[in-house]
């Protein structure tokens, strides 16, 4: 537990004795003795620090999480870990030992490698409380009895620029009380940092998978290692070298159309990125791996190293936030499973504290990919206490007159800032407690949510309202609906879009009001939910206003013409047009799929939706065809070429093998993998009150079989299918207590039937209890 009360807070901030002028410094180390004189009953640390921290105590370390107290709006709040460390502590001299590392708090962050966003001098806060055999009570605080040391073995560390350590300054049982060596220590200062203490409420981010490499080659004679998987970690080895020999590595996501090394694909091959600089101690045998830098890579570059090296001495180790999985999906198609697995490693490379665009040059909590990804990663992961937190995040970076920021938290990126409010992104305080809401069934989380909703709903409503002077539809008369005014990011990376600033300046009514529509039935669906009556109204009022705008501005003759698929799958899944004109729209946007060849033409905000949009209006094969392309733009292309997690954009390796400017591990994109699971084994939870699960299958495609599964939060449900001499077989699975209805593509007036199954078919409808379940049906 935490502190109970924040009067129990007794220590004081403490830094190193020194004023911070430039961009990096050595790493801070602090260190107490203190004698206890009998057996400890029970002993909590309470610890956090501006910066990063880890703790140890009598040389042994605390905990065994990473990057702790993890990333916030510092300025706004702060956690903090309680730990158990009854069992580290003696009878008689104890040492606790702290050592510091730049992090989110001063480090480089974001898209234009921001410093200091948050301060520049790192500080330590932290709590022993100890009982006694006897029921004394002891606390250890840090203040000024504490001695502090810069002079230690990490002389520099960045999350993103990487580390520099040098083994022969390490300051070897520093943190046990026999340490005698105190000359390289002196006093702390004494410092504030005001902001409030929480204590952290979110799953903690662990060293997880372990890989060992291969060592190639490159044509142009460089060491580098290949860990065989695009992950976000850090690299760890075992060396022998001489006293002051430098060896470096560098990381890198992807090797370029030659076979070469290259970071070029992140930052223009910049030297100062992703790098570790070890400097040998001399002392024979020497172990590694990073405390306060965490990269994205397969592959490593080795230069210097001593003697002969064994690929046996290194090994990739993956660190995110222990999220317990969720859900599995295998199907007949290897290269499907293997986008699976790519969407799934994306999720774990981002999913660190918060959800991020790339592990790599921004580390940046997006909020447009943190809410597009919400369902798919609600399928593989239990995200509910990560989302959880990462909305208080938001909730604290949200501006007085309710704009909400691109990212969260803050990176210091004035560029950035000019499209606060963008929509899609801004979206995400509405609509990830929305869906938060109807997959974990937890009301709480709308209630606790509501006031930061409501702000940003009188943000964008009042934008509405004001684009009236400045409107080139001067004779529209849901002018006060349509959304004109603001930066958008849009659609966001459609196919080989070129992206400039005019681009980006450029007017987005036609995004914009279709979510304004949409976000306002969200918001009004859960007011209506929490009590809020009268707010609901008025939210209704503005859905159904800015949806006449859509139709009046968009739609003629009950169709669009339009010359991007997105215009077609916003309308049709955010449910704005009229039953007459949907039925055009979804033929339109056929059409449009056949004419590219199956090939993808949607961007970041629509690409999650057009697999669902097509199943819905029956063009399954289609859908399936889609996926299933294996040209470039498509998921599978990525596959194809090598890909094992992934990009950013469609062509980030284009069809001659050169590498692109682009992240390649960026989660959006496989978004794709929800419709995988809701529609193709048909896993969905019920909207209602009459079913916990709702079970609609659609076999089709190459596919001759598909398993999924997927723990609840009322247990693991199962849908798989399998074809076998003209048959499909049903397999169904439904947790104890639990009911669901099963509907499968089967209907007598079409001809097909049920062979074997339950009873109590209807037009192809089951209500099923717990158990399990198998139906045969025709192909």
């Amino acid at each position: 537990m935490g502190l109970l009360d924040p009067a129990e807070w007794k220590a004081k901030w403490i830094a190193g004795n020194y004023v911070p002028k430039k961009d990096r410094y050595p790493s801070d180390y602090f260190r107490k003795t203190f004698t206890l004189n009998e057996q400890v009953k029970k002993a909590r640390l309470y610890i956090t620090a501006c910066g990063l921290y880890e703790a140890s105590i009598n040389g042994h370390r605390v905990g065994t999480q990473c990057f702790t107290p993890g990333s916030t709006e510092y300025n706004k709040r702060l956690q903090y870990q309680t730990y158990d460390v009854a069992e580290l502590l003696r009878d008689g001299m104890n040492a606790m030992a702290v050592v510091l590392g730049d992090g989110w708090f001063r480090g480089q962050v974001g898209p234009f490698g921001s410093r200091r966003v948050f301060g520049a001098e790192t500080k330590l806060l932290a709590q022993l409380e100890i009982t006694t055999l006897s029921g004394e009570q002891i606390t250890v605080v840090t203040d000024d009895s504490f001695m502090w040391s810069n002079v230690g073995a990490i002389r520099e560390n960045d999350l993103q620029v990487g580390e520099v350590y040098d083994a022969a300054m390490a300051l070897t049982g520093y943190d046990t009380p026999e340490f005698e060596d105190c000359s390289k220590f002196g006093p702390v200062k004494l410092t504030e940092y005001h902001t409030r203490l929480v204590c952290s409420n979110n799953v903690p981010v662990m060293e997880r998978e372990h890989f060992k490499p291969k060592l190639i080659k490159t044509p142009s004679g460089e060491t580098v290692l290949d860990f065989g998987q695009n992950m976000a970690g850090y690299p760890a080895f075992s060396v022998s070298g001489p006293k002051g020999h430098a060896i470096i590595l560098q990381m890198a996501e992807v090797l370029d159309e030659d076979g070469n090394f290259t970071v070029r694909n992140l930052v223009g091959n910049k030297l100062d990125f992703q790098r570790i600089r070890y400097i040998c101690s001399g002392n024979g045998k020497e172990y590694y791996k990073p405390k306060f830098a965490i990269q994205g890579f397969r592959y490593v570059l080795v230069k210097n190293w001593p003697g002969e090296l064994n690929p046996d001495d290194f090994e990739a180790i993956a660190v995110y936030s222990a999220m317990e999985k969720t859900g599995d999906f295998t199907c007949s198609h290897p290269l499907v499973n293997r986008l699976v697995e790519n969407a799934r490693w994306s999720m774990k490379s981002n999913f660190l504290e918060v959800p991020t665009d790339c592990p790599t040059r921004e580390r940046a909590g997006w909020t447009g990919d943190a809410q597009l990804f919400f369902e798919t990663g609600s399928y593989f992961m239990d995200v509910a206490p990560l989302y959880r937190k990462y909305l208080m995040d938001i909730a604290d970076c949200q501006g007085k007159d309710g704009k909400v920021p691109c990212i969260v938290p803050d990176v210091g990126s004035k560029v950035v800032s000019m499209l606060d409010g963008a929509v899609g992104w801004a979206d995400a305080i509405i609509l990830i407690p929305y869906r938060y809401w109807k997959i974990y069934g937890d009301k709480d989380i709308i209630k606790v949510n509501y006031p930061a909703m409501k702000k940003y709903a009188g943000f964008i409503i009042d934008r509405a309202t004001k684009n009236r002077l400045f409107s080139r539809f001067k004779k529209n008369p849901y002018r006060q609906y349509t959304y004109e005014v603001g930066f958008h990011w849009g659609e966001w990376l459609e196919p080989m879009e070129n992206l400039s600033l005019k681009l980006l300046m450029k007017p987005k009514r036609e995004e914009a009001t279709a979510y304004f529509s949409y976000t306002m039935s969200c918001l009004a669906e859960i007011a209506d939910e929490i009590g809020e009556t009268a707010d609901a109204k008025q939210y209704r009022t503005c859905a159904e206003g800015a949806k006449k705008a859509y139709n009046y501005l968009y739609v003629k003759d009950n169709d669009i013409v339009a010359d991007r698929p997105a215009k077609y799958v916003r309308p049709l899944a955010f449910g704005l047009l009229p039953e007459e004109a949907r039925k055009n729209v979804a033929a339109s946007l056929l059409a449009d799929t056949k004419a590219r060849n199956y090939t993808i033409g949607t961007g970041f905000l629509s690409t999650p939706f057009i697999l669902p949009v097509l199943t819905e209006f029956g063009y399954i094969d289609d859908a399936y065809q889609m996926l299933e392309q294996e040209e470039i733009p498509g998921w599978l292309y990525q596959v194809k070429t090598g890909a094992t997690t992934i990009w950013e954009k469609w062509d980030a390796i284009d069809k001659n093998g050169k590498v692109k400017f682009a992240s390649h591990n960026h989660y959006s994109y496989g978004a794709v993998c929800n419709w995988l699971f809701r529609d193709v084994c048909g896993i969905r939870l019920s909207d209602g009150d009459e079913y916990n699960y709702v079970i609609v299958p659609h076999p089709g495609g190459d596919l001759t079989y598909a398993n999924a599964s997927f723990r609840s939060i009322w247990g693991e449900v199962r849908s798989n299918w399998e074809i076998r001499e003209d048959k499909v077989h049903y397999t169904i699975q439904i947790p104890a207590n639990t009911t669901a209805k099963l509907v499968l593509p089967v209907s007598a007036d079409k001809g097909f039937q049920i062979i074997q199954g339950k009873d109590g078919f209807d037009d192809g409808q089951w209500t099923l209890g717990s158990g399990t379940y198998e139906f045969v049906t025709e192909k």
